[in-house]
């Protein structure tokens, strides 16, 4: 895992510590919490906290048994969520933002990072 990777996964809204859990998870594919906190250098105290965390924004999948296993969602369907979630949020504020504006006209249209986004 590299700074940079762990950089990029915080501005896409991951914390510092789920940025390290997600990039040891995809290196080891499934892990007991233990393993997981000494790969990606999370404190041990923390580790349980940030996975269930991290399962409540779909980020990992929890694997109940014996031992109790932790899998990531696979990089390229959290790519396409936090895509869609972002864009979504794009439209809407900008939907918003237009309806405050007195007398401004409507955006029918308008382009974010290339792609067109209707509101």
């Amino acid at each position: 895992m590299t700074l940079k990777l762990i950089e990029n996964l915080q501005k896409l809204g991951f914390t510092g510590n789920e940025a390290k859990v997600y990039s040891s998870l995809v290196c080891l594919k499934q892990a007991k919490a233990s393993d997981i906190a000494e790969s990606a250098g999370v404190p041990r105290p923390k580790i349980y906290g940030t996975l269930r965390g991290m399962e409540k924004k779909g980020y990992v999948r929890i694997i109940e048994g014996e031992p109790t296993l932790f899998c990531c969602v696979q990089p390229e369907v959290l790519i396409l969520r936090i895509r869609a979630d972002f864009m979504l949020s794009l439209s809407e504020t900008a939907s918003e933002l237009s309806s405050l504006s007195p007398g401004s006209n409507k955006f029918t249209s308008e382009y974010f990072y290339g792609e067109q986004i209707r509101v």
